[in-house]
């Protein structure tokens, strides 16, 4: 798809969404919002997929009435399909590629062609990395995913993401008392157990405590992780309008680390896939360390008038080890692999504060929601490297008689030490206007972003950048919207070795398409088109071997559905398709056309599910789906790894507080390889064979 062809649809679209016309003929029907009337109105809210709201854009506004594609996966969701991790769950997103557990340390996800950060109730953790992939969903009640730049909202840490933001939102206490616990136990030696506890405390407010363990082996040889995550918090209500919410997460997850197999190698009938590439014996398991504690203050002045403060410290240790073929020192042999090691200690804490002010108002026939607020961020980045560049021997990936290597003693950390420090000062305000069918967005954030390296380099800078954003929707009819939007992004860069100082990468995109609330129909999610571009991007510096500059230029291109029909209680369909088109636009070492990492030209995913709600199989659910993927690069400009498409199947059955299930994962046990983030080599993960797992629950 050419660049005319999509900046053609998103004009279109946007043309068509701002058609005055258009709007004087919906404005005849238009609703008048209900927090401008004393009405109250109360609606029954079933169990499904369908969100008709969001919290990633600081504003509880309709999803409808958002400029800006936003996919929400429900509690719902996420139980009826039985998602133990974040990777499983991103699949529910077009446009989306996640970083699979065993990457947490290396890579981030991939949203619409770039990197997306990780966010925790709407606040930063660190974001270099996807670290902060918890060790369980058990904590969170749904998973949000705002695609694009998002830096006139967000910030921290890096800096804003430029594809997008994946928000988790934790479980807090509610006014129900309630009680879970559930076991787990499948292929791969897999066993888990979970417990969520949410207790109202009269007078006071609740305590609720999340909390998991899991144990299980791999499909890959030698590979196995054990996960811990404990998850406290506290709700004290201060009167009626006021109240202060306590929230921790504890999470320590220990794996072998795995550094892919040679993407060269995958057609070789020799070649047993599912071996461990490197030396596992005597390999230390990396282990990853995650401590978040947030303390929020909600206080209601009136309808129209609320303040937010929260405080969130956020603490990493993650130690990595890893032993892995590189073809750039030590090129292979045939399928003759020599095999190094390496150790990477790292320290990450980050404290953030951010106050915000949300006013609802009038002006004449124009209703506004008024979000305008500050935040403070400072993360301390402290990192060690070592590499033992003496292999500790050859791996023949086509011999099954040759022992395991062993990884030796743990190499020594080089001399260079990398000690960043990242603060951020910034202040934002935001308008969205509802006049008649027509909702107008504006915001505005302007930022300073000071980054120094106090050790392995020199840099010492503050940066200052002005975002703003705009962005419109059109009602046409009940549940019926079409959306245009502009907004532009700003954020650090890091690793960079140059002989100048590095500047924040920026980006812009433009997007446009429809939304659907159709609840006379059960229809929900958007249709978009976008265009997303990044600059600034490090490259490398063709008259200095080894070294960078910023000249880089990145474009991603796509057309992405996300739909969701529930005629009925009993039936609920999710589906995504996504065509995403990201390449070098501009690069001193890759040509332009070159195909970014890890996203393929087209992927989606289709999962229906049924429910028994009434009879004597009233309880029954039964489920099934497809995700699909075409080719996609392992590495920026490199070889594309084969497309790939899996079924996976669900049922469980509810007989009063007990409820048993069932989840087959890859049912017709396909054959297929992923892309694997490891120094940007061309290295794959074999996907996983076919393996069912049985849980058992119970609650009260």
């Amino acid at each position: 798809m050419s660049v005319t062809t999509v900046r053609a649809a998103v004009l279109a679209t946007a043309a068509l969404a701002l058609s005055p016309a258009a709007a004087q003929e919906a404005a005849q029907n238009a609703p008048t919002p209900a927090w401008r009337t004393p009405e109250i109105v109360v609606t029954a809210q079933r169990p499904g997929y369908a969100s008709a709201t969001t919290t990633a854009l600081r504003s509880d506004v309709p999803l409808i009435e958002v400029p800006q594609s936003v996919q929400v996966l429900s509690e719902t969701l996420i139980r009826e399909q039985d998602l133990r991790t974040l990777a499983d769950a991103l699949r529910n997103v077009s446009g989306t590629v996640p970083a699979q557990p065993g990457e947490a340390v290396l890579v981030n996800p991939v949203v619409r062609g770039f990197g997306a950060d990780i966010f925790i109730d709407g606040l930063p953790a660190y974001g270099a990395t996807a670290v902060i992939d918890p060790a369980s969903l058990v904590a969170y009640s749904r998973i949000e995913v705002a695609k694009g730049p998002t830096a006139t909202l967000f910030g921290g840490g890096l800096g804003a993401p430029v594809g997008g933001i994946i928000n988790l939102v934790s479980k807090t206490p509610t006014d129900s008392a309630s009680y879970r616990a559930q076991l787990r136990g499948g292929s791969f030696d897999t066993i888990s157990g979970n417990v969520d506890i949410n207790q109202p405390i009269a007078g006071i407010g609740g305590l609720r405590i999340t909390a998991e363990v899991q144990d299980e082996a791999s499909w890959i040889a030698a590979v196995n992780a054990n996960r811990i995550a404990i998850n406290p918090s506290l709700r004290l209500d201060l009167g009626e309008a006021t109240s202060i919410t306590l929230i921790g997460s504890y999470s320590l997850v220990r794996q072998l680390e795995y550094a892919g197999l040679p993407l060269a190698v995958i057609d070789n009938p020799a070649v047993n896939r599912r071996q461990f590439v490197g030396a596992p014996v005597n390999q230390p398991r990396t282990r990853i360390r995650n401590t978040v504690g947030t303390a929020s203050l909600d206080h209601r002045f009136s309808d129209a008038l609320s303040a937010n403060i929260r405080l969130r410290q956020f603490d990493s240790r993650f130690d990595e080890f890893g032993s892995t073929p590189f073809g750039g020192f030590f090129p292979p042999t045939g399928t003759q692999y020599p095999i190094i090691t390496a150790v990477l200690p790292t320290d990450v804490s980050e404290t953030t504060v951010d106050a915000s002010l949300t006013a609802k108002l009038a002006t004449g026939p124009v209703d506004h929601v008024l979000v305008a607020g500050v935040q403070y961020d400072h993360t301390r980045y402290d990192a060690g490297i070592g590499f033992n560049f003496v292999p500790v021997g050859v791996q023949d990936l086509a011999s099954s008689a040759q022992p395991p290597l062993n990884f030796g003693a743990v190499p020594a950390l080089g001399p260079r030490r990398q000690t960043d420090r990242y603060r951020t000062s910034a202040a934002f305000v935001q308008d969205q206007a509802n006049i008649g069918p027509v909702t107008l967005l504006a915001s505005l954030r302007y930022t300073e972003f000071a980054y120094q390296e106090r050790a392995g380099g020199t840099v010492d800078r503050t940066y200052r950048k002005v975002n703003p954003r705009l962005g419109a929707t059109l009602k046409l009819a009940d549940g019926v919207a079409l959306f245009g939007g502009w907004a532009t992004g700003f954020r650090g860069t890091t690793n960079f070795f140059g002989l100048q100082s590095p500047v924040p990468e920026t980006s812009r995109s433009f997007e446009a398409g429809m939304k659907f609330d159709a609840k006379a129909i059960g229809l929900s999610g958007s249709i978009a088109a976008y265009d997303l571009k990044r600059r600034n991007v490090p490259t490398a510096d063709p008259n200095n071997p080894f070294l960078q500059i910023q000249t880089g230029e990145q474009l991603a291109q796509g057309i992405e559905a996300d739909l969701i029909w529930e005629p009925t209680p009993a039936w609920s369909v999710i589906a995504n398709y996504g065509f995403t088109d990201a390449r070098v636009t501009q690069d001193s070492n890759f040509t332009a056309g070159a195909r970014l990492a890890r996203a393929p030209r087209h992927a989606g995913r289709l999962a229906v599910r049924y429910r028994v709600t009434e009879g004597s199989l009233k309880g029954f659910g039964v489920g099934a789906g497809i995700s699909a993927a075409s080719s996609a690069p392992a590495a920026l400009g490199g070889a594309p790894v084969p497309g790939w498409a899996t079924v996976d199947a669900q049922a469980s059955q509810q007989i009063g507080p007990v409820t048993l299930g069932l989840n087959i994962t890859n049912l017709f046990n396909r054959r297929y390889v992923l892309p694997w983030q490891y120094l940007a080599q061309d290295v794959v993960m074999p996907g996983a064979p076919r393996a069912a797992f049985v849980t058992l629950g119970v609650a009260l």
